[in-house]
């Protein structure tokens, strides 16, 4: 393939993570409107829809834009951006809706950790000190930067072992062929 010719990787796992991101909003809006946003259970399923997107793009790289193969790197690439770019997608909606769409989100999350502190046994003053703690590094801007930062880091993981799956060499023996 020429050069100019070679598939734009930044192109298309940055369309690969809007769509990837605009999963994960669409599945945080329904636990939302469900008010379910702080279970931790329903939470995982993110996990899930991040997996599918990630073998989704891909799957779709590999055959549309690669001709069928792919390396083990480039496929950890493609599922790595593609889980970065939906980070963003993801922060700044993270952001949004707990500065905009829902300002007393942030109230209901404290008021679920302090729960789950009850829950674990803690003390009055060891659920004092944790929130404290935890309300230096739960605000939206953290809860985004953080966001983005788990997207870009659970996506890496998971593309480690996806990769293994997707990759699709190309066949030396079929090269010589003329």
């Amino acid at each position: 393939m020429d050069d100019n010719k070679q598939p734009s990787l930044v192109r298309s796992t940055m369309n690969y993570g809007a769509m990837l991101g605009l999963a994960l909003i669409i599945y945080t809006i329904l636990l939302w409107m469900m008010d379910s946003l702080t279970r931790t259970g329903l939470a995982s399923v993110s996990y899930l829809i991040m997996i599918a997107g990630i073998v989704f793009a891909t799957r779709s790289f590999r055959d549309q834009e690669q001709g069928g193969v792919i390396t083990y790197g480039r496929a950890l690439a493609v599922g790595t951006l593609t889980c970065v770019f939906a980070g963003v997608v993801t922060a700044f909606f993270t952001y949004l809706l707990y500065t905009v769409i829902d300002t007393g989100l942030i109230d209901k999350t404290y008021a679920a950790m302090e729960q789950s502190y009850y829950d674990a046994g803690m003390t009055d003053s060891q659920i004092e000190m944790a929130m404290s703690m935890a309300k230096r590094f739960t605000n939206p801007v953290m809860m985004s930067v953080m966001s983005l930062l788990g997207s870009a880091f659970m996506g890496f993981i998971f593309s480690l072992i996806t990769s293994i799956f997707l990759k699709k060499e190309e066949d030396p023996f079929e090269s010589d062929k003329v």
